[in-house]
């Protein structure tokens, strides 16, 4: 199913990554003490309407509703425009909600592979205004989830430039990836700390693999904080313990190493010479082992090439031969194409 749904998301060769544009979406839910799983009034509210009655949100997250079916979940969203004016169907939907009870905003779930419906469905439900439940919205059900640690928005406003991250009633629109790829990272570093919630976890990855169009590599994850947070990272090259503590915070030692080698070598493929710029203003390079892992390939300079995606798996997969390899440097040919790198700064 999730492979499918994949293929059909993708399928586009003018949305591969270009596709999420409109079609991420932070929603605000009326905060809800059971979850969103009942039709709960917050007396704590903000506006008038959720202490009289409880809003149509209240159900987003409980997943056995009459109206919802195997695979499809119902949900509502209040809207500040009369319609969905940009929302590009098969999106997500990332929900946000002020804790009245300790006046915080947190982001508590998500819904993903979501269409916005063109009539508002009218479900019979009791505790609502005339007994009336409204939908608005329905998503994938096995893409879908409440998440059970809620993670503080203030966190994310860097993609707002520290404004809230949607209105008190409303939805916003994101084109940046990366506050998705984000908030699924954070929330399964806390979900992967307890043995409990194998398939909360997996109902994320496959949100991020057809998303982001990539597993996820948690060393990859780890370099790039390295990167962007630390700015003073020790030479490495006595140092053979298997973690590194750097500002207070324990890191694998190879992923320190490799986000030095990155740094000294400026981020620039070893073999093409380009740096790729993201948005975020930081760059984006990999790293190669000449020996690999699995070869029992040391991790050291003279170990990692840095390159960039294209020619990483050229090296990788290309016809290779090595002609010199010392501490110094690596001469091969690769494809026909000779090349000479010094592991020098």
């Amino acid at each position: 199913m999730t492979e499918t749904l994949s293929n059909n998301l993708i399928q586009n060769k003018e949305r591969k990554f270009e596709m999420i544009k409109n079609s991420i979406v932070i929603g605000n839910l009326s905060w809800n003490n059971s979850g969103w799983e009942n039709p709960l009034l917050n007396p704590k509210a903000h506006h008038k309407y959720a202490k009289k009655f409880p809003g149509h949100e209240s159900l987003n997250f409980k997943f056995d509703k009459s109206i919802d079916i195997e695979n499809e979940i119902y949900g509502y969203v209040e809207i500040n425009n009369a319609k969905f004016r940009k929302f590009l169907n098969g999106g997500v939907f990332i929900f946000y909600s002020n804790n009245t009870e300790i006046n915080l905003g947190q982001i508590v779930g998500i819904y993903a592979n979501v269409k916005t419906l063109e009539t508002r469905k009218e479900t019979k439900y009791e505790k609502f205004e005339n007994d009336t439940l409204f939908s608005n919205i329905k998503a994938n059900k096995n893409l879908s989830l409440r998440f059970p640690y809620y993670l503080n928005s203030d966190k994310y406003k860097k993609y707002t430039k520290g404004n809230r991250l949607v209105g008190q009633r409303g939805i916003s629109y994101y084109d940046d990836m990366n506050i998705l790829k984000e908030i699924i990272i954070d929330e399964l570093k806390e979900l992967e700390k307890d043995n409990i919630y194998s398939k909360e976890i997996d109902v994320l990855k496959n949100i991020y693999q057809i998303y982001l169009k990539e597993e996820i590599n948690y060393d990859v994850i780890e370099q790039e904080e390295i990167e962007q947070t630390i700015h003073d990272i020790p030479d490495l090259t006595d140092n053979i313990s298997e973690t590194i503590t750097l500002n207070g915070k324990v890191y694998k030692r190879n992923n320190v190493l490799i986000s030095r080698i990155k740094r000294e070598r400026k981020f620039k493929c070893q073999i093409c010479n380009e740096t790729i710029k993201k948005s975020d203003g930081s760059f984006y390079i990999e790293a190669a082992h000449i020996i690999p892992k699995k070869d029992k390939g040391s991790e050291n300079k003279e170990n990692i090439l840095i390159l960039c995606p294209n020619h990483h798996k050229e090296f990788d997969y290309g016809k290779r031969k090595i002609i010199k390899h010392t501490k110094q440097e690596i001469v091969f040919e690769l494809n026909e194409n000779k090349h000479n790198i010094k592991f020098t700064i």
